[in-house]
């Protein structure tokens, strides 16, 4: 599938975050910088269209894979570890995380990824019930 969205001209094929991923990923090898916004309400999907956006560019600026875990490997198998950090149990859901996630993935000029960095922070004080 991912194939399929790879150089589409982005509406050309049915809405999916493959089709965001690969314009974004072209226009930053054209010209500039790019972020891609993931929000919604509790239970929309936010996770996993963070994995489906992760994995999409990790297959387009990827390696193969020589010894040991590339950085593409590395990030992608952080995720989980993401999700199961920090969360709680709210109103709507048993299971809502405390932190949002910003995660950075740079490219080189040739349009490879050659680092990543992951943030958490805090999303409301008011989920903090005790230390």
């Amino acid at each position: 599938m991912m194939e399929q969205y790879k150089g589409a001209a982005f509406g050309e094929l049915s809405p999916h975050p493959f089709a965001v991923a690969d314009a974004a990923y072209r226009q930053m090898i054209k010209e500039e910088s790019q972020s891609i916004l993931i929000s919604g309400e509790s239970g929309a999907g936010k996770t996993e269209s963070t994995k489906m956006l992760m994995c999409y560019l990790a297959y387009l600026g990827g390696r193969a894979a020589s010894e040991g875990r590339t950085i593409e490997q590395q990030v992608l198998q952080s995720n989980p570890v993401l999700e199961a950090f920090g969360n709680a149990k709210t109103i709507r859901n048993n299971n809502s995380s405390c932190f949002g996630k910003f995660v950075e993935i740079q490219f080189d000029q040739s349009g490879r990824i050659s680092s990543t960095a992951i943030c958490t922070y805090l999303l409301e004080r008011s989920r903090v019930c005790q230390v």
